[in-house]
């Protein structure tokens, strides 16, 4: 089977094909866990939480924790390494993967390398996540419900990124991210940027 998607009022437009295996994606049950209530830090929560995992149950899949931003996730890098350094060889190795977009793309290509054996990886992740990345071998997924969001201020005429609490809508895509990004993403600005810079050949 193959797919076709073009942009019908631009009678040149290009179509972009592809087999069925790009929209293939393997579906794992998923049971959701709420907290009691609302946490005051829930990045020291996400991280405790992510501890007792790592602690007390078999290293048979890594965790994902969703963060607002790289500075949330550079404090739960030290804090963790903090926990950890003086637990030495009680626990089982714990690997620290931070994904964010301004971490050079060799350190984000490490993050995808096979866990080693006896060893839980935890990833921790901007909302880009949510949308762009697969991560083979994520068993618990921690959501906090918050990301940065742009916000304008027409007093002061500034955007700037907020924190703000996600949907519902958002919250179930996290959980159950399930639709392939090409199948989400509205090409249009992108195939229309490119042929303004001269690039036809798309």
């Amino acid at each position: 089977m193959k797919g076709y998607c073009s942009v019908s009022s631009w009678p040149e437009a290009p179509y972009f094909k592809c087999n069925s295996r790009c929209g293939e994606v393997q579906r794992f049950p998923v049971e959701i866990n709420y907290t009691k209530d609302p946490e005051a830090d829930y990045l020291d929560a996400a991280i405790v939480t992510a501890l007792q995992i790592h602690v007390t149950q078999p290293c048979d899949g890594d965790i994902l924790i969703f963060f607002t931003g790289q500075e949330e996730i550079e404090t739960a890098e030290e804090i963790l390494n903090h926990r950890t350094r003086g637990l030495g060889t009680k626990i089982a190795e714990l690997i620290i993967c931070p994904i964010y977009a301004n971490l050079p793309t060799e350190l984000q290509a490490k993050n995808f390398e096979p866990t080693p054996e006896g060893a839980r990886k935890i990833v921790m992740v901007t909302n880009i996540a949510e949308m762009s990345l697969t991560i083979d071998g994520i068993k618990y997924v921690f959501d906090p419900g918050f990301c940065k969001m742009k916000s304008y201020n027409p007093r002061t005429g500034i955007e700037s990124l907020l924190v703000h609490p996600i949907s519902k809508a958002l919250a179930n895509q996290r959980a159950d991210n399930t639709v392939p990004e090409i199948q989400r993403t509205n090409l249009a600005n992108v195939v229309l940027s490119l042929k303004s810079l001269g690039i036809h050949d798309l």
